[in-house]
């Protein structure tokens, strides 16, 4: 079978989607449509939405406190329209992985089951979303389980592409234990970033790289920052927390992407000088490429405001920066592949 077989296509069709439905979710929470349907799975007892003038003017008038959007909801329908197929193909890949070992004995099935676990686990937290009303502690997990998901199936992709040789040999062990470091210090980061917008706290600070005039200014407050706990019954929409502790939380994200920018650029910069193979180099290039551009893009933001569209990217390219991490880890870690025949 070609190098790119069936399976693998459908992997990468699965992990493009996932990139999609990522993308789509943070659409649909920065436009205040994360609420727009309150029931879950369906909205408002419906599939699909309800736009008929009869139809609306009857929820209008059982739902008081949540009178139907229909264009809001119609835009949280579709990113649980596009998660549900993305379920349903990470189950066919978990099935055709059972198929294919009994066909192929040594083939794996941790990757696509990890998969599908972490799809259930996902659908639980869509619930919860909707349910505890964008508490930030479930946001943040329901974000972090698709950069999970779609890890896990680039993961896929590259190991059904072994025979491609990509990976490639370091001398001495520093590489693989400071790409481990590395990678935590971005999973640190991007949970900064991930609280960060799940409390809407970028709005408290505009300019780059002042802060109301100041890199420190006073009045900030860490107290409630790690608040973790669910308090059932906020409308966590539009953030809850006063001007110092967003502007704390926000100062310790933009702070802290100085510091995993810096940490990113000089561990790729030495990698390149340690190794000469070609697919190794490419790929560091390609973790310290959506660095920079991540950090551009945070710049951006902070200079000229929160629009969708460098939000969403801001949200997209994180999870290309995760994904292309953890393959550089598994290129790393993973002993490289021989020329058949070699000693």
């Amino acid at each position: 079978m070609s190098r790119w077989s069936y399976y693998r296509l459908l992997a990468l069709a699965a992990v493009l989607l996932t990139l999609v439905v990522i993308g789509v979710g943070a659409y649909v929470r920065l436009s205040n449509a994360g609420l727009s349907c309150p029931g879950w799975p369906a909205c408002y007892g419906h599939l699909v939405v309800p736009t008929g003038h009869a139809a609306v003017a009857h929820i209008d008038r059982t739902h008081p406190s949540r009178p139907l959007r229909p264009a809001k909801a119609e835009k949280e329908m579709a990113h649980r329209y596009l998660a549900g197929t993305l379920g349903l193909l990470i189950l066919a890949l978990a099935l055709l992985s059972l198929r294919r070992t009994r066909r192929e004995a040594g083939r794996p099935l941790f990757l696509p089951w990890l998969a599908a676990v972490l799809v259930v686990f996902q659908a639980l937290l869509g619930m919860w979303t909707v349910t505890l009303l964008l508490d930030p502690a479930v946001v943040a997990a329901h974000l972090f389980g698709a950069m999970a998901i779609l890890v896990v199936l680039a993961l896929l992709v590259a190991r059904e592409g072994d025979a491609l040789g990509w990976r490639g040999e370091v001398a001495g062990r520093w590489p693989r234990r400071l790409a481990l470091l590395v990678l935590a210090v971005l999973i640190g980061q991007m949970f900064l970033g991930v609280w960060t917008s799940t409390h809407y706290a970028w709005v408290a600070c505009r300019g780059f790289p002042a802060c109301r005039g100041s890199l420190w200014p006073r009045g900030l407050d860490f107290r409630e920052v790690w608040h973790f706990w669910p308090r059932i019954g906020p409308d966590y929409q539009g953030g809850t927390w006063p001007w110092g502790v967003r502007a704390a939380v926000y100062l310790l994200h933009r702070y802290g992407g100085l510091f995993t920018f810096v940490v990113i650029l000089a561990f790729v910069g030495a990698l390149l000088r340690a190794s000469r193979h070609r697919g190794l180099r490419r790929l560091a290039s390609t973790v310290a490429g959506l660095t920079v551009l991540q950090v551009a893009i945070g710049i951006a933001m902070a200079v000229y405001g929160v629009g969708l569209d460098i939000a969403d990217a801001h949200t997209v390219v994180a999870a290309l920066l995760l994904t292309a991490t953890v393959l550089l880890v598994y290129a790393l870690w993973t002993p490289p592949v021989r020329a058949r025949g070699a000693p």
